[in-house]
């Protein structure tokens, strides 16, 4: 069935985009943009898979037609999948693991491959690891591929070898593999123009993902405008952007739109829940990845620091130095940034609907700290910098 994952939570968008791919009016370039956690990388990939004629792959991501370039933090939904896999032993949970973990190996499509020779930061290899000890990303990459294929067959697996699968994965899964050796996301200009070289060959349907070019560097946007402008016969490009007026007005101007609604709380509940038999309240995907793959110390070490940091800007207060620079450097350690601003964000929604303070007071609040994270995302800000210049601002609020 066609958009078979996006119509788990976005039914009524599937419709419209596979209503427009049987009339035949889709165009080569193509953007899906919205809120994060709304499914539009979910919909680029259930495209993309349509598009190249390889529908049955979906579910494993396995192609050499499709490449992605991600610019998203991924480390916690990795984390949530190994710990799923590893606690359910399902069909469901080890689909979804190897879903995660190729969402990081497409970005090393062949066509950009040999740009990332890069040390891995992987210590040891594993036995038969086939790579005559290279530890670049690139080779580490092609590792873990082949340990995925290990696990793709629908039949039962022992607990002893989804563990000692779900271990060896993880230890070559370092910050510079799942980053692609980057400090931000995205593609760059060398990407871009390897990527367009491969487009240019063949005659097999090939698509492209981009995601967030709306975070790309200069040069890298004026070579994807180049790209959207003249794209290569057979090939498509898809676009997923979290906030598009960013976006160069000549790029806009070259893309069929299709605008994502935000996924309310308690739908986003009742898909984890059909999905991963994991019931509870869930006002995001952040939130579930974060509490699904950590432990109760470091649950219990997250809630205190929210509540911290959520008094101290109640209060209006800055924090001392060592609490902060002790909780800061607790969130690196569990990746935990993108789980705690949602959070953040979301008590203070709720506070604005209580009305429990002054409601001109939360909305400035609300509104300050709304904007700080837009600031780190708009200049690549680090999180725990934006976070302290949003207690500065708000300790000035009356």
């Amino acid at each position: 069935m066609a958009f078979e994952a996006l119509k788990e939570t976005q039914r009524a968008m599937a419709g419209t985009i596979e209503g427009v791919l049987e009339r035949g009016m889709l165009p080569q370039t193509i953007l899906f943009s919205g809120n994060k956690g709304s499914s539009r990388l979910t919909a680029a990939l259930d495209l993309a898979f349509l598009l190249t004629g390889e529908a049955e792959k979906r579910a494993s991501l396995s192609s050499r037609q499709i490449s992605l370039f991600l610019s998203r933090p991924l480390k916690v939904e990795l984390v949530a999948a190994a710990a799923l896999f590893l606690r359910q032993r399902n069909d469901r949970a080890r689909r979804f693991y190897i879903e995660t973990v190729r969402k990081v190996l497409m970005q090393y499509h062949s066509s950009v491959a040999e740009l990332h020779r890069e040390a891995s930061g992987v210590s040891r290899l594993g036995r038969n690891d086939r790579t005559d000890g290279d530890r670049s990303i690139s080779a580490v990459a092609s590792l873990i591929d082949e340990r995925l294929i290990g696990i793709e067959d629908d039949r039962e697996y022992s607990e002893s070898e989804i563990k000692e699968t779900v271990a060896e994965i993880s230890s070559y899964l370092t910050d510079a593999v799942i980053s692609v050796g980057k400090k931000s996301g995205g593609a760059t200009i060398e990407e871009i123009r390897a990527t367009q070289s491969w487009l240019q060959e063949g005659i097999d349907e090939k698509v492209v993902i981009f995601e967030n070019a709306e975070d790309y560097a200069e040069g890298a946007k004026n070579s994807l405008l180049k790209l959207l402008e003249e794209p290569p016969q057979h090939s498509h490009l898809i676009l997923v952007s979290k906030s598009p007026s960013r976006l160069l007005e000549t790029i806009l101007s070259r893309c069929r739109k299709f605008s994502f609604p935000e996924l309310p709380p308690e739908k986003v509940s009742q898909f984890i829940g059909k999905k991963f038999s994991v019931y509870g309240s869930y006002d995001s995907f952040d939130q579930f990845f974060f509490e699904a793959g950590e432990d109760d110390d470091g649950r219990k070490a997250m809630a205190g620091y929210l509540d911290l940091y959520f008094n101290a800007l109640l209060e209006g207060r800055m924090l001392p130095l060592k609490q902060e620079d002790e909780m800061f450097s607790a969130l690196e350690k569990m990746a935990g940034y993108e789980y705690f601003s949602s959070s953040i964000l979301s008590r203070l929604g709720k506070v604005l609907r209580d009305g429990k303070i002054d409601n001109g007071r939360a909305r400035r609040i609300y509104r300050i700290f709304s904007e700080g994270l837009a600031r780190s995302q708009t200049y690549n800000m680090p999180m725990r910098m934006s976070l302290d210049l949003v207690l500065r601002e708000v300790s000035g609020v009356n």
